[in-house]
């Protein structure tokens, strides 16, 4: 009884979903929803890579005119400029004061 029930129950719900798949309508020609909606992502993942290709290339491109115009050696860097008071009268200049690295919170 335990075998025979189960096969009997199987059999008749196959037959009834076969069925009624049968009487269902042939799908419709044409694009689908789904086919809309996956050329739309395709098309939108397209459009993003030609941006951040254009991006990429002129990025490469800015970076490459500054590595042609910046000088290649120390001798032809300017030095750093001295503060001309300083420089004439021998002074030297006092250290920057000292900055607390602990800061007090008022809870």
């Amino acid at each position: 009884m335990l075998t025979k029930r189960p096969f009997l129950l199987t059999t008749l719900s196959l037959l009834t979903s076969y069925a009624a798949a049968a009487q269902t309508a042939a799908a419709p020609a044409g694009p689908q929803p789904t086919d809309i909606l996956s050329w739309l992502a395709g098309g939108l993942a397209v459009v993003v890579l030609i941006f951040g290709l254009m991006t990429a290339t002129s990025l490469a491109a800015v970076a490459a005119d500054a590595a042609q115009s910046a000088p290649t050696d120390n001798a032809a860097r300017p030095a750093t400029p001295v503060p001309e008071a300083a420089a004439e009268a021998n002074v030297v200049l006092p250290a920057p004061a000292a900055v607390p690295t602990e800061q007090v919170v008022a809870a």
